[in-house]
């Protein structure tokens, strides 16, 4: 097995959503990344896992760390126009898949 088709775990959390939203992260930044156990991981009992390959663990780990907190801040909470509540963080509505036209105003 090539270094380049080793995976690493990079975060790990209760709850698929988080996961995924991780997963959605790094992939936005050119990081490829796989999410483990979320399947049957419907009593939240279990793990959820983010994997990526080992030669990108460096870059994920900034990604983790600053993305998060900074898209928070710029793109606070929202109701879309379907009437959804959209976290902060998020451009586009879980329900209808709008994106919100102005990430940085509270409606």
């Amino acid at each position: 097995m090539k270094s380049s088709d080793r995976l690493e775990k990079v975060a790990e959390f209760n709850s698929s959503i988080s996961a995924h939203s991780v997963r959605i992260l790094l992939e936005a930044n050119g990081v490829k990344a796989m999410v483990v156990g979320d399947v049957m991981n419907e009593t939240g009992l279990e793990l959820v896992s983010v994997y990526i390959h080992a030669e990108q663990v460096e870059t994920a780990r900034v990604i983790i760390r600053d993305i998060p907190a900074a898209s928070e801040v710029l793109i606070p909470s929202w109701v879309c126009s379907c009437g959804a509540e959209v976290d902060a963080g998020f451009h586009c509505c879980w329900s209808c898949g709008e994106e919100t036209e102005d990430p940085s105003s509270e409606e």
